[in-house]
């Protein structure tokens, strides 16, 4: 039963990333139907099922197991979003901005600029959306759901973050000599 829920979640999670990925491209990058990065699309959504899906599943049952069952709805909501954001954020948005350029076929070199570039920003951006969604998620919504619920949320994060991490791979491409 638990490989069933993961790999629903997983699937789920990969559609969902795999779509913020395509928003990305042709409506914040403007990208033409037939330039769109199809491969790039790929990889973000099998980053969904391999990486994203099993370590925020993991993640959410064990803050379900830590904080106390005693504590009204909101109290609980409140201490998973606290934990969540403090102990959780920082690091996985730390892997998801190395973990990102690597599948796009970044150099090392390439990647450590691009955290040092957008890892704050995205962090801090994260913190303008999350708590509250969190703080809903971890209330409202039953465990059985709170993968998918965020993910719904991370339909317009993905393309956000997808943005951002690939923006200095556009700005590269831009900077190539255009040939007829």
């Amino acid at each position: 039963m638990a490989l069933r829920a993961y790999l629903r979640e997983g699937f789920n999670v990969a559609a969902i990333m795999g779509l913020g990925d395509t928003v990305a491209q042709l409506f914040i990058e403007n990208k033409r139907i037939n330039d769109w990065d199809a491969g790039r699309t790929l990889r973000f959504s099998a980053l969904g099922f391999i990486f994203v899906a099993p370590v925020v599943r993991r993640w959410y049952l064990f803050l379900e197991s830590k904080v106390p069952k005693e504590l009204t709805a909101m109290q609980r909501g409140i201490r998973k979003m606290l934990t969540d954001q403090v102990l959780f954020a920082p690091p996985f948005t730390l892997a998801m901005s190395c973990l990102v350029p690597l599948i796009n076929g970044e150099s090392t070199e390439q990647v450590k600029s691009r955290i040092q570039d957008s890892y704050f920003t995205i962090l801090g951006r994260n913190y303008m959306l999350w708590p509250l969604a969190q703080v809903i998620n971890f209330s409202y919504v039953p465990i059985s759901y709170q993968v998918l619920y965020v993910q719904v949320i991370a339909l317009f994060w993905n393309s956000y973050v997808s943005m951002m991490l690939n923006k200095k791979q556009l700005e590269h491409m831009d900077q190539k000599p255009h040939t007829p």
